[in-house]
């Protein structure tokens, strides 16, 4: 007989009893009492307000891009604006041409400009004529839209014209439908193609930096010299060297095989305007008596590629009173969105309020671009116009607020002072293999250059939606 047996009714007695005492104390338990017991809401403040604003005139704005305008427009409604620009040129660390092939075999050195169709203003058949000059100084590395090339190019020592229009009429039907860009070639000097190849074969070490090659090339000014009407945006300025090379082909010729000798071009860039060098337009935006008027009158525009930004005070006080006086004793804050009504300005030429705009605090403005910067939603905040609703939408602004809500009261002018710019940002969608989904990040930020725009900002009627959870304790 197993001497454990009479045990196990004891020990199941037990377990029973214990079960019962719990079962009897569980509504009565006191673990955590303290601290759930409340309640938790979710507020919602959306608030009409009338805000602080300005019309500020930005002539002189940050146009270093890798997009630049050339050409010459007259809107009634909207104004003039005249462009042109200037820009280094990166070059190759090596050339990638045959060692067989010699300097005999260079035919030429080219110049083309790649223009977007898509991209592309005003009479695209309007006859326009492009002038092309070799820069003699170094470019400021704070150059501005309202650059003067005058003394950093010799206008007498013209190194190539063109005539062209902005129409692809003149293609192929196959052609006109699949070609999206337009590629307006210079033929420029000969002996530059001779000394080009002659320098890479000698292994001239002026290539292996930019900033050595910009000493000995400083750049292009390329500038409209004729036409009206019609603008383009050149995503693309490079130079090309052609040369030519024998090979062996064999062909039919009478029911004859036979082999011959021919000839194939083929071509490399050589140089190139790129991110890592300066590249720049030169903008003469006057606007229109129509855009002065309201001006005048206290209305907020915004143009593009210059004119006016606004300038106005985010009313963060105001915001914080109303979260501060709510009776609650634990809160967190769970976002802030901003919105402004904007409006087109009425044209015959389909001009459009710019696609997105940049807030940022107003002493942030030349250090954000000069730095190559990216909203923060801290300092800068990006807004997207919704031409459905009419708006501009700031959607993440909760990290601004935290920080105000920091300041415990101490907010300065600066805090509050912002300035709404258009520009264009620079986007990469990263997709999760996990749980496939997709985040879009920002990669690069810099002022709207591609078109003319305009839109009249109503900052009478901004709409803020604060969001916050708060606890009661009891």
């Amino acid at each position: 007989m197993n001497p454990l047996r009479p045990a196990v009714p004891v020990i199941a007695a037990s377990l029973l009893a214990a079960g019962l005492f719990c079962s009897c104390e569980d509504e009565v338990s006191p673990i955590g009492g303290s601290i759930a017991s409340g309640e938790v809401a979710i507020s919602v403040d959306s608030l009409i307000l009338k805000i602080n604003a300005e019309t500020v005139v930005a002539n002189n704005v940050d146009a270093r891009s890798t997009t630049n305008l050339i050409g010459n427009l007259n809107i009634p409604e909207y104004g003039s604006l005249s462009a042109a620009y200037v820009t280094q040129l990166l070059s190759a660390s090596a050339m990638a041409i045959p060692d067989s092939i010699g300097v005999d075999r260079v035919d030429s050195l080219k110049m083309a400009l790649q223009m977007p169709r898509s991209m592309t203003i005003g009479d695209t058949l309007a006859p326009q004529q492009l002038k092309i000059y070799r820069l003699n100084r170094q470019l400021p590395s704070d150059i501005l839209s309202n650059f003067n090339p005058a003394g950093f190019y010799d206008p007498a020592d013209v190194v190539a014209t063109r005539n062209y229009t902005l129409s692809a009429i003149a293609l192929g039907d196959t052609a006109f439908r699949t070609q999206t860009v337009l590629n307006i070639n210079f033929p420029l000097p000969k002996n530059w193609a001779v000394d080009v190849f002659n320098a890479y074969r000698n292994g001239s070490d002026v290539f292996e930096w930019p900033q050595e090659f910009n000493k000995v090339f400083p750049g292009l000014y390329i500038e409209q010299s004729f036409g009206r009407g019609a603008m383009a945006n050149v995503q693309a300025t490079q130079l090309l060297l052609y040369y030519h090379y024998f090979t062996s082909k064999n062909v039919v010729e009478n029911d004859v095989a036979v082999t011959k000798r021919i000839t194939v071009r083929d071509s490399v860039c050589l140089f190139a305007s790129s991110p890592e060098v300066i590249s720049s337009s030169i903008i003469d935006y006057k606007p229109s008596d129509e855009i002065r008027k309201l001006v005048a009158e206290g209305k907020k525009i915004i143009t593009t590629p210059s004119g006016y930004r606004v300038r106005l005070t985010f009313p963060a006080d105001e915001i914080l009173k109303k979260y501060l006086a709510s009776d609650h004793d634990l809160s967190v804050v769970n976002n802030l969105t901003f919105t402004l009504p904007a409006t087109s300005i009425p044209n015959s030429h389909g001009i459009v309020p710019p696609p997105e705009l940049l807030m940022i605090k107003t002493s942030e403005i030349d250090d954000f671009f000069a730095n190559g910067k990216v909203p923060d939603n801290k300092t800068s905040f990006r807004g997207t116009y919704s031409s459905t609703k009419g708006r501009y939408e700031f959607t993440s602004m909760r990290d601004y607020i935290v920080s105000m809500l920091d300041k415990q009261g101490k907010i300065e002018p600066a805090d509050v002072d912002f300035t709404l710019i258009p520009v264009k940002y620079t986007t990469e969608t990263v997709s999760s293999s996990y749980d496939g989904s997709v985040t879009i990040y920002v990669t690069g930020c810099a002022p709207y250059l591609s078109a003319p725009c305009m839109t009249l900002i109503d900052t009478d009627r901004a709409s803020i939606v604060f969001t916050f959870t708060s606890q009661y304790i009891k």
